[in-house]
């Protein structure tokens, strides 16, 4: 289990109101070692690299060439923004959806996500939302009402450590009648079962994932972000959950069941595609430029082995180029982000050289890719031979003889 110390890396957080976060990914305290601290992915998107957007990709597109039809003055800051610019062209693609209208059903599907809160709760004697919203309030508490389902918890936070997934899911219901589930399991009063709510037009984009999403929460754990604890948790269903469908402005809400056993299945089958990139990210996997012809092997392989440096001098170089791109915030950011599976930080001790291999290698990509200058003494370079052209310059082979 990857175990990354944030505070080696000097990484900064901002206000808790949910978990802490690293570049987006919820940061939850490591089960075996509280004091440690380990990146997890969110449920609600870890199954992403498994779904088909390519309906929901040209939705957005259009939305923003709308946009941008529409709008003239937007138009003329698109032209005017350099192609190399690439955190203004961002900024600029939301700002043509947004004037695309492609913001405005996710932004009032999120206040009728937090109205439905305040709807179920009978000591908010004060809750008078608006009138477009009503009739949507209406259908979902007449469909919690024919189905008797009453919320037990809302807005929980879970962790799953064996998928490495942390988050908040909408709602653990409480079954107040007997309910049969699509194998015909019963459901009997009393039961709890996880639920989340969704306020999309449509759910067949992302029925896969939000499958996958209530299976992680439902086989997770209750976590605290205040003390970073994980907590007791009730018995919640382990075979089936539930999707609230409320629609914006369509007055009606359906409710999905979802088979906790196909969700994990998705949660494996995403996590084996996140470890093979990952392993290419961070140089595991590679295409290695073609080596020189036969007739010319003979004379390269007599070079002698590689520089007989120490793991603590290597450890405190990684260091001293990790301080380094740390003081660049996105560039630490993208580190944080690539850090690999399983590899300790300098500080808290690499264990051999293939750690130092790997996390060198990590190191080149981050600087190169940042435009980092290269300011730090390598230990390696008192045992460069000839002119730097002439050498096998990468990390493998300059610390091929090492100890």
């Amino acid at each position: 289990m990857t175990s990354i110390d944030v505070e080696d890396l000097d990484d900064e957080h901002e206000a808790r109101r949910d978990f802490r976060r690293a570049n987006g990914a919820p940061l939850v305290s490591d089960p075996q070692d509280p004091a440690k601290t380990l990146r997890y992915s969110r449920p609600s998107g870890y199954s992403k690299c498994l779904d088909d957007e390519e309906a929901l990709t040209n939705w957005r597109i259009f939305k923003a060439m709308d946009g941008v039809a529409r709008h003239k003055a937007l138009a003329a800051e698109i032209v005017a923004c350099r192609d190399d610019d690439k955190e203004s062209k961002k900024a600029l693609r939301e700002k043509a959806l947004d004037k695309g209208t492609a913001n405005e059903a996710s932004d009032m599907g999120t206040a009728l996500h937090a109205m439905s809160v305040r709807a179920e709760d009978p000591s908010d004697v004060e809750f008078d939302p608006p009138e477009q919203y009503v009739n949507d309030l209406n259908a979902y508490r007449d469909a919690l009402a024919t189905y008797g389902l009453i919320s037990e918890m809302v807005e929980i936070h879970f962790v799953n450590d064996e998928y490495r997934a942390a988050g908040t899911a909408d709602r653990i219901y409480r079954a107040t009648k007997p309910l049969i589930a699509p194998n015909g399991a019963r459901i009997e009063p009393g039961d709890l079962i996880l639920a989340d709510l969704k306020t999309g037009k449509k759910l067949d984009f992302s029925l896969p994932n939000y499958a996958v999403q209530t299976a992680l929460y439902a086989t997770g754990r209750l976590y605290d972000i205040i003390t970073e604890r994980r907590l007791p948790t009730p018995p919640i269903r382990q075979d089936w959950t539930l999707l609230v469908h409320l629609p914006v402005g369509k007055a009606r809400c359906e409710l999905l069941w979802c088979s906790v056993e196909l969700g994990l299945l998705g949660a494996g089958l995403a996590r084996e595609v996140k470890g093979w990139r990952r392993k290419w990210k961070n140089g595991t996997y590679d295409c290695p430029v073609a080596g020189a012809p036969v007739d010319l092997q003979v004379e390269l392989s007599a070079e002698p082995e590689g520089p007989e440096v120490t793991l603590v001098e290597m450890a405190t170089y990684c260091q001293q180029r990790i301080t380094t791109i740390g003081e660049n915030p996105k560039a630490k950011d993208t580190l944080i982000m690539r850090w690999p599976e399983g590899l300790p930080t300098p500080r808290k001790g690499l264990e051999n050289f293939d750690q130092v291999i790997t996390l060198l290698n990590l190191l080149d990509k981050i600087e190169a890719q940042y435009s980092i200058p290269f300011i730090h003494s390598d230990p390696r370079t008192a045992f460069r031979r000839g002119h730097k052209s002439q050498d096998n310059r990468t990390n493998e082979f300059m610390l091929s003889g090492t100890p």
